[in-house]
């Protein structure tokens, strides 16, 4: 290894099994990642830096390599020291490199036959986690069908994310359950979609339990909203380009007028979300719930700028509705599922007679953080 000081920075090199790499490392970013005790409180991970008087404390007054050249070690002016294995600094700090897959299989009739399952007795977080992370869904088996039952599985694998509609709810289409005003509590059709768009903190896991089948119909559509945003990335890049810059509102209104019990809404996210390498991180697709769109202007730019969106959409959820690309299941007593909603869509045909369902969501920030111990280094760096 060898290092050279360019004024407020250092030139490192070093070599790795893919030969000689270079970075140039600020002394202000060296300093700010000090884990020596007195920068840094091991037993909690946690800086004690205020970063009131940072830069002033990153001038080196002296900066060598210890004898077996792998470490760096920084003599501050203040005169504390610092010593930095190399392995491990770059580790931290170099720039994540774009990846394709994240350690997610992204899916459509044909590569996914079935939702991956587990059985309750047999359950452990590692595998729950995985499949979840995997494929964005996981069915667990032999739960007794009740909703109390439920409760008690969900509360025991993630914290629950509530909102207005409560932590945990019993539904059907009889009227005998509390209901909201949501087609959700109906019989018809619903498209697919993915839930709270109108939160800011959109939920993370949809959980269902069909404690009571419909008669007919009331079948679970899943879609792998990914993958439709990669189809429409290869066959369009300007509409996919489109979905993740436009933001647009999403409302769930209650009451007499509308929004006078309840007014939830969620301004300016994009469609498609991604981070900066461009993976994607969350897809907020409901054409339902979609507030009035506040685009109009006196530009012709500016009306053309929407029709282009209108297509956009248009044109992935025409992807997103493709029968090729969904994957249909019938819910039944005993059988949990549990849908990433930052990426599966689900939807639900139209049913006749009784039909009776539980579930809840789970907060994906809880979920992630029991979730990424089990996750390897390549996949939970990008999630």
């Amino acid at each position: 290894m060898n290092i050279r000081s360019k004024n407020d920075a250092l030139e490192v090199i070093f070599d790795e099994n893919t030969g000689s790499s270079k970075l140039i490392m600020p002394l202000v970013w060296l300093r700010d990642h000090c884990t020596s005790e007195k920068h840094y409180h091991l037993p909690t991970n946690q800086r004690k830096s205020s970063c009131v008087d940072l830069l002033n404390q990153s001038i080196s007054e002296k900066i060598t390599l210890d004898q077996d050249g792998k470490s760096i070690i920084i003599d501050w002016v203040d005169g504390h020291q610092s010593i930095f294995e190399i392995g491990e600094i770059v580790g931290k700090g170099r720039i994540r490199k774009k990846t394709k897959e994240r350690g997610l299989e992204l899916w459509d009739k044909e590569t996914l036959k079935e939702v991956p399952r587990i059985s309750r007795t047999t359950l452990s977080f590692e595998s729950f986690s995985s499949s979840l992370v995997k494929y964005g869904i996981v069915i667990i088996d032999d739960v007794e069908p009740t909703a109390e039952a439920t409760e008690t599985l969900c509360q025991g694998l993630v914290p629950v994310h509530d909102t207005f509609f409560g932590q945990f709810w019993v539904f059907s289409n009889s009227g005998d359950e509390p209901a909201y005003e949501d087609t959700a509590y109906g019989n018809e059709e619903i498209g697919p979609h993915t839930d709270g768009t109108y939160f800011n903190q959109t939920p993370g896991i949809q959980v269902f339990h069909c404690l009571t089948p419909a008669t007919t119909g009331g079948d679970t559509v899943l879609v792998d909203s990914f993958r439709c945003a990669q189809i429409l990335k290869k066959e369009s890049p300007q509409d996919y380009e489109t979905l993740c810059t436009v933001k647009i509102a999403h409302h769930y209104l209650e009451g007499s007028p509308p929004g006078s019990s309840i007014h939830s809404i969620s301004l300016e996210k994009p469609v498609i979300q991604t981070d900066s390498l461009g993976n994607i991180t969350q897809i907020r697709f409901n054409p339902y719930d979609r507030a009035p769109f506040s685009c109009l202007s006196s530009s012709e730019s500016g009306a053309s700028d929407v029709i282009k969106f209108y297509e956009a959409y248009q044109k992935f959820s025409r992807i997103c509705h493709d029968p090729g690309n969904s994957l249909t299941i019938s819910l039944r007593p005993g059988s949990v599922i549990f849908i990433d909603n930052f990426r599966v869509l689900h939807s639900r045909t139209a049913f006749q007679g009784y039909r009776k369902m539980c579930g809840c969501y789970l907060s994906r920030d809880n979920f992630m953080a029991k979730a990424r111990p089990f996750l390897g280094e390549q996949v939970k760096q990008f999630l």
